[in-house]
């Protein structure tokens, strides 16, 4: 007789599952682990996931990833319009609003792959994610002032604040779990950001170095 499978013991497996990534790891939570999360035997969570990869593509989907870049993109290039670096408004509406209202209801799932996909097939999206932004930044301070020479010491400053933004939305998604409080963090580390952003410019516009 074939056995059914339940959609709910599939859900409360891939939940558990989450929650151990998000907490430990790809690389170190065990099938065990999620097993005694979900309150299923470990041979259960073999019967609706063939391994631990399979398990992570249920969570961190191409959708998701996909979805993450573009709204990423769309904010780096609203920086470039009129209030685009109002911290205030930054996390209420616009291209802002819509990435940290996706962060938001995909808490988990960020914090997984920003910061514990090492081992999937994913491991090496962050360097990629950190670069697409480090491009489509520099060229937006090409544009906005073009009289800025973008040296090689600016050029890793830019890299270490985007770097830095990668760390800190794992660590906001991984301590505030509402929204309103995961808005209020990002305002805050968005608003020191930007001064340092600021700073900088007008370090390399100065010809400081």
């Amino acid at each position: 007789m074939a056995q059914v499978l339940k959609d709910s013991i599939r859900k409360r497996i891939a939940d558990a599952a989450e929650s151990r990534f998000a907490e430990q790891g790809f690389e170190s939570a065990t099938i065990d682990m999620i097993a005694r999360e979900a309150g299923v035997a470990a041979g259960t969570v073999y019967k609706y996931f063939p391994n631990k990869q399979a398990l992570f593509r249920s969570i961190v989907t191409p959708g998701f990833v996909d979805e993450l870049s573009r709204l990423t993109r769309g904010r780096i290039a609203a920086f470039a319009r009129p209030g685009g670096m109002e911290p205030t408004q930054d996390t209420a509406a616009g291209a802002s609003g819509e990435l940290l209202g996706f962060l938001a209801r995909n808490r988990l799932k960020a914090v997984i792959l920003l910061g514990w996909s090492r081992g999937t097939e994913y491991g090496d999206f962050v360097p990629a994610y950190l670069q697409d932004m480090e491009t489509r930044t520099l060229a937006q301070a090409r544009e906005q002032f073009p009289q800025l020479e973008q040296t090689r010491t600016f050029r890793f400053m830019v890299r270490r604040i985007l770097e830095e933004s990668v760390r800190g939305t794992v660590a906001i998604l991984t301590e505030f779990k509402e929204e309103a409080d995961i808005r209020r963090a990002f305002a805050a580390a968005l608003r020191c950001r930007i001064a340092g952003i600021e700073s900088l410019v007008a370090w390399a516009l100065a010809g400081e170095e």
